[in-house]
């Protein structure tokens, strides 16, 4: 069967980011198919994406014998063995012209080298990032300018579009379902996994580079940062109702040690809807963070490492204040909790994300 468009994804956000894809394609006249793997799968299924399950040890040569896509669309993954990597080079092989797309700065030097030491070993022949700053890391490590191109992001559109929708209405009937035991004007503060340390990480930081420790027992950046948050919040002159919002890759009970510390620990409530009933959203650097403020939610980025202020584009825009010590934590967070009403929305992103990159898409298949 020949294709237009073969579509790959394994992790969440790159399944968000081409949801809307094959609707637009098919409205053009192109015939799409996505393959998926992983937690992708989910996302997928409650965005009522049609999808085919990509199997255990596919081979990527035979999957691009068998669709022959005129053009290869590839998401990227913590991964160094993923599939996708796969599917890149062996459309470099086949000839045909492959694009993937990526949702944020942070391990630009890792999204494309496999388990070599080259940086862009298995890099496409576009890049597709949703700005500039993530645009200037990749040339910073070797790709070419012109192969980097800047195209937004879909799912930022979405939720945008998603808080132009969303009433104060929608918002006290979504805490009334999805907070249990939540009393009227009491604040709500979720705090946001990334992933526990039983969840193997891409690249491992060093305990010694952190400047907050959290309580002294754990090694793990989430339950560190948790700590330290948790501790500041203790402080605060009246207790919040708080929330724990597990990563997609945590398990049930990896945090049940901090269970008595918060009101609800949740992983199956839509996490747009979550982080809505919110007044005060605290993470690191995650994708739900930035979702949240564009949302209109207050934010607050706890990270261990100054470098890691660069990471999330509503840091960098000050959208999102961050901070990287104890102290400033304490005064950071009481500030916000005092505070009220919707964030006010700076732009940092361009808007209309799908049509510049149907646009791209509909070239490449055309020109190659």
């Amino acid at each position: 069967m020949a294709v237009d468009f073969l579509i790959f994804v394994e992790d969440p956000g790159p399944a968000h980011y081409i949801a809307p894809f094959p609707a637009a394609l098919a409205a053009r006249g192109r015939r799409t198919v996505v393959l998926a793997s992983g937690l992708a799968r989910d996302v997928l299924e409650k965005r009522k994406v049609d999808f085919v399950p990509a199997r255990e040890n596919e081979s990527a040569e035979n999957l691009i014998l068998e669709m022959q896509p005129r053009v290869l669309l590839t998401g990227t993954s913590e991964n160094p063995d993923t599939l996708g990597l796969r599917l890149i080079d062996a459309a470099r092989r086949a000839e045909i012209p492959s694009a993937a797309f990526v949702d944020a700065a942070m391990n630009a030097s890792y999204r494309f080298r496999q388990r070599s030491t080259d940086a862009l070993a298995s890099a496409p022949d576009w890049i597709l990032v949703p700005d500039v700053w993530t645009r200037d890391e990749f040339v910073r490590i070797g790709a070419r300018a012109d192969r980097v191109i800047v195209c937004g992001h879909p799912h930022y559109d979405h939720v945008l579009n998603l808080f132009r929708t969303w009433t104060d209405n929608d918002r006290e009937e979504l805490r009334k379902k999805l907070l249990p035991g939540l009393t009227k004007g009491r604040q709500v503060l979720i705090f946001l996994s990334e992933g526990s340390e039983s969840v193997p990480l891409l690249q491992p930081v060093p305990l010694d580079e952190f400047v907050m420790r959290g309580r002294g027992l754990r090694k793990g950046r989430t339950e560190i940062i948790m700590e330290e948050f948790l501790d500041a919040a203790g402080t605060l002159p009246q207790r919040p109702y708080l929330v724990l919002r597990l990563h997609p890759k945590d398990h049930g009970d990896d945090f049940k040690e901090y269970g008595d510390e918060f009101d609800c620990i949740d992983q199956t409530s839509p996490p747009l809807e979550l982080v809505y009933c919110a007044d005060l959203v605290v993470g690191m650097t995650s994708m739900l963070l930035l979702e949240a403020a564009l949302l209109g939610r207050r934010t607050l980025s706890i990270v261990p490492r100054e470098l890691e202020k660069e990471w999330l584009p509503t840091i960098r825009q000050g959208i999102t204040p961050c901070v990287t010590n104890r102290a400033d934590l304490a005064v950071t967070l009481k500030g916000l909790v005092q505070k009220s009403g919707v964030v006010e929305h700076r732009p940092f992103i361009a808007e209309g994300a799908l049509t510049h990159l149907l646009e791209f898409m509909e070239r490449v298949c055309n020109h190659g």
